[in-house]
């Protein structure tokens, strides 16, 4: 297959990111992961990410050009950030997204020559039929999928539209492309899919993914969350361990907590010993002290934090693009990360802000 070259913006001489120390917030937490939305568009319509009624969507012209996404990705692997999610909405709705990802996969961390930037993607799986193949030729790292339920009805349910079959074979498209250890993201909710937790977690071992559980978190200004719906991580681990009849033992191998915000475990024993589980647990295993994180929202507002609303704008900085004024700009919204989020288990304490705009 052979990709066409993305078009490239012509600034001027002064296109280099603006040389600089790493990024460290003010509690000391170095960034070294940037989640980056490509749009606030979606083909599903999940219950825990986007209102039923919608959200108002942003025009084309607000949208960050592909040639901004690297523009803005070089600087920050430039301070060193060394993996870049890119998210949605959902991300496979986005044109031009194949030689995106040329593009970025081709970043340098740093000033290390030798080294490149991890490029790695959640989706939905609904096109990974068709992208699979062109997207790890491109240089996609890793992929992480969400699937919320096995059965194809509450699949339905749950995305308002999306047809779990579709998702399986991309699924399967995705391992013939040569893409392994692909992450499985289930938001697990009481009363809808809690007595599935285990069937997915063996399913995804039998497939060789990795199955990951998050916990529901008061998004949307706690418009979709339901306190008795909250099914907190020990019970979830709980849950693995009764239908894998083994225990599960926190993940010596990569430290309890990745790159990521997920802590990882083992199965200690058993037909599924040694395979790993991973655990999102906003609500009840706060780890906000080990945040290291950014997100770049579709239309270019910099969140210090998936549950706050305070945001700011690089956009302008990239309107001609300022490497300088970029630079500062970053610094200073990083200057005002804050320790922690203030999320509660009444369904207070979250943002405005819905999760389909800013990508999880």
């Amino acid at each position: 297959m052979t990709l066409v070259p993305l078009r490239r913006l012509r600034p001027p001489p002064a296109v280099e990111p603006t040389p600089g120390p790493p990024l460290v917030d003010p509690q000391a937490r170095a960034v070294k992961y940037l989640r980056v939305s490509l749009t606030d568009r979606c083909n599903f319509r999940c219950t825990y990410c986007m209102p039923e009624a919608g959200v108002e969507q942003v025009l084309r012209h607000e949208l960050l050009t592909l040639e901004e996404v690297v523009l803005v990705v070089r600087a920050f692997a430039a301070w060193g950030v060394e993996r870049v999610r890119l998210t949605g909405g959902e991300p496979t709705v986005r044109q031009g997204l194949v030689e995106l990802i040329a593009e970025l996969s081709q970043i340098h961390v740093g000033s290390d020559s030798d080294r490149k930037l991890q490029v790695v993607m959640t989706t939905n799986g609904a096109r990974l039929v068709e992208l699979a193949a062109p997207l790890r030729a491109a240089g996609l790292a890793g992929l992480t999928v969400s699937i919320d339920s096995l059965d194809p009805t509450r699949f339905r349910e749950i995305t308002r539209r999306g047809e779990l079959s579709q998702v399986l074979a991309g699924l399967e498209a995705a391992t013939a492309a040569g893409f392994r250890g692909i992450k499985l993201n289930t938001v697990a909710v009481r009363g809808f899919n809690d007595d599935e937790i285990g069937a997915l977690a063996t399913w995804a071992w039998e497939h060789g993914h990795v199955p990951r559980f998050i916990e529901l978190m008061p998004m949307s200004g706690g418009r979709l969350y339901v306190p008795g719906e909250l099914l907190p991580a020990a019970e979830l681990r709980h849950a693995v361990e009764a239908h894998v009849g083994a225990a599960l033992v926190a993940d010596a191998g990569e430290g309890l907590r990745g790159l990521g915000p997920a802590s990882y475990w083992r199965v200690a024993d058993g037909r599924f010993a040694g395979q790993r589980l991973g655990v999102i647990a906003a609500m009840t295993e706060n780890f906000c002290a080990s945040c290291n994180r950014l997100r770049i929202s579709a239309t270019g507002q910099l969140h210090n934090c998936l549950a706050r609303d305070d945001t700011g704008d690089l956009r302008s900085a990239l309107r001609p693009h300022d490497p300088v004024a970029l630079a500062s700009r970053v610094r200073a919204i990083l200057g005002h990360k804050r320790p922690g989020h203030e999320f509660q288990v009444d369904g207070h304490g979250g943002p405005d802000k819905a999760m389909i705009s800013i990508g999880g």
